[in-house]
C-alpha cells in the first residue's frame, strides 16, 4: 500500500511539474493544427491544413493549402474587420464579420474546399438600433461551450461589445438584437476573447479604477461573463505595459492571456519594447497594475501588431501587422510561444494577398 501511494504521489508531483500538458494529438502539443486567413484581395478563405508544415516551409512565399469561396464573402465581407474571423473548433464552424456589423457563418468548415455550397453558408448581421455613433466593428471572439460570439464595436467616445448568443443557429438575414457588454465611461475597445463562460475584452481608456489606497486610469484589461465586467476583474496601470489596438489571445490550455500592442501608433515610447504582453488568467481579482508573466516579440519585426489568435489548446500563436486602415500579406508565427522562440514570419502566395483576420483550428486532425 505505501508503495502504491508514493507511486501516486510522484505520478502528481510530475502532471503539476509538466503544467498538465497532455502529448500531440490530444489537447496539448503542436501537431493537429490548421491556419485560416482571410484575404482580402480575391475574398477568399486561405487554408493551411497542417500549420506545423507551413512553419517549417523553406519556400519564400507560401501557398495555401486549398481556397475557400463564396459570392457571399464579397457580397456581405465589403472590409473585414480587423480581427473579425473566429472559428468553433469543437463543432466546425467558421465566422466572419465586417466593420459595418455584417456576420458570415460557415458549417462543415474541415471539409469545405472551394465553394461553399448555399446550403452551409449562412449570412446576419447586427441590428441598427442601438449602435454606438461613427462606429466601426473589431475583434470578434467565440466561446464555443456557450455558442455564444462576442464582438466589439468602437465608437467616437464609447465601446461595447455585443453578445451574440445562439450563434451556431442564426438563420439566413437574420437580425440581431443589441445586447451589450460593457462598463460605463470606457473607451477605445478593440480586443476579445472568450471559453468557458468567461470574457476578456480590451479596453483603451475610460473612468479611474482602483480603491481607496490608488486609483488608476487608461488602458485596461477586463474579465467578465456574458452579463458584466466589474472593476475587481481589471487588470490597469503602467505595470500592465498594454496600450493601443490591442489584440487578444487565449491559451485555453495553460491558461494564458496574449496582448498585443500596435507600437508604432503607441508613441515612441514603445519602439523597442516586446509588443506582446502574456497575463494568466488567474490574474484577474487579485490586484489592478500588475506587470505580465511574460513579455513576446521583437519590437523591430513586429512593431505594428493588429490581430493576434491562439490554437485554444494547442501550442501555437499567429499574428498579423497592419498600419491605419492598410494590412499586410504577412503572418507571424510562434510555435510554443511560452519556450521563447522568436516568430517566424511567413509572406504568403499569391502576393498580393492581404490579411485582417486570422484564426487557428486546434481540432484540425
Amino acid at each position: 500500500m505505501k508503495l502504491r501511494s508514493l507511486l501516486g504521489l510522484a505520478a502528481s508531483i510530475l502532471i503539476l511539474l509538466t503544467g498538465c500538458k497532455e502529448p500531440d494529438g490530444a489537447s496539448g502539443g503542436t501537431s493537429g493544427a490548421a491556419l485560416y486567413a482571410y484575404d482580402s484581395t480575391t475574398s477568399a478563405v486561405f487554408v493551411w491544413t497542417d500549420i506545423s508544415a507551413l512553419y517549417s516551409s523553406t519556400t519564400i512565399t507560401v501557398a495555401p493549402t486549398k481556397q475557400i469561396t463564396s459570392s457571399v464573402f464579397s457580397s456581405k465581407i465589403t472590409t473585414l474587420a480587423w480581427g473579425g474571423l473566429c472559428l468553433d473548433s469543437l463543432h466546425g464552424y467558421l465566422y466572419l464579420v465586417s466593420e459595418t456589423g455584417s456576420i458570415v457563418r460557415v458549417s462543415n468548415l474541415r471539409s469545405q474546399s472551394g465553394t461553399v455550397a448555399s446550403n452551409e453558408v449562412v449570412s446576419f448581421s447586427l441590428s441598427d438600433t442601438g449602435r454606438l455613433t461613427s462606429s466601426t466593428f473589431g475583434q470578434v471572439a467565440l466561446d464555443a461551450q456557450s455558442d455564444c460570439l462576442y464582438i466589439t464595436e468602437n465608437g467616437s467616445s464609447s465601446t461595447q461589445i455585443w453578445v451574440v448568443n445562439n450563434a451556431s443557429s442564426q438563420v439566413q438575414s437574420a437580425s440581431i438584437t443589441l445586447q451589450a457588454l460593457h462598463t460605463a465611461g470606457d473607451t477605445g475597445g478593440t480586443g476579445v476573447a472568450a471559453a468557458s463562460g468567461s470574457v476578456y475584452a480590451f479596453l483603451l481608456n475610460g473612468d479611474q479604477v482602483g480603491n481607496a489606497t490608488n486609483t488608476y486610469t487608461g488602458p485596461r484589461l477586463r474579465k467578465g461573463a456574458a452579463s458584466a465586467f466589474t472593476d475587481a476583474s481589471t487588470l490597469i496601470g503602467s505595470n500592465t505595459l498594454i496600450e493601443k489596438y490591442g489584440s487578444l489571445a487565449l491559451d485555453t490550455g495553460n491558461g494564458y492571456l496574449f496582448v498585443a500592442r500596435h507600437n508604432t501608433d503607441a508613441g515612441t515610447l514603445w519602439a523597442t519594447f516586446a509588443p506582446i504582453q502574456v497575463f494568466t488568467t488567474g490574474q484577474f481579482g487579485f490586484g489592478f497594475n500588475q506587470g505580465p508573466t511574460a513579455k513576446l516579440g521583437s519590437a523591430t519585426a513586429q512593431a505594428d501588431l493588429r490581430v493576434l489568435a491562439h490554437a485554444g489548446t494547442k501550442d501555437w500563436l499567429a499574428g498579423l501587422s497592419g498600419q491605419g486602415t492598410t494590412a499586410y500579406g504577412k503572418i507571424h508565427l510562434w510555435k510554443s510561444p511560452m519556450g521563447g522562440t522568436a516568430a517566424k514570419v511567413v509572406s504568403v502566395s499569391p502576393t498580393t494577398a492581404v490579411f485582417r483576420g486570422l484564426a487557428i483550428d486546434g481540432n484540425a486532425s
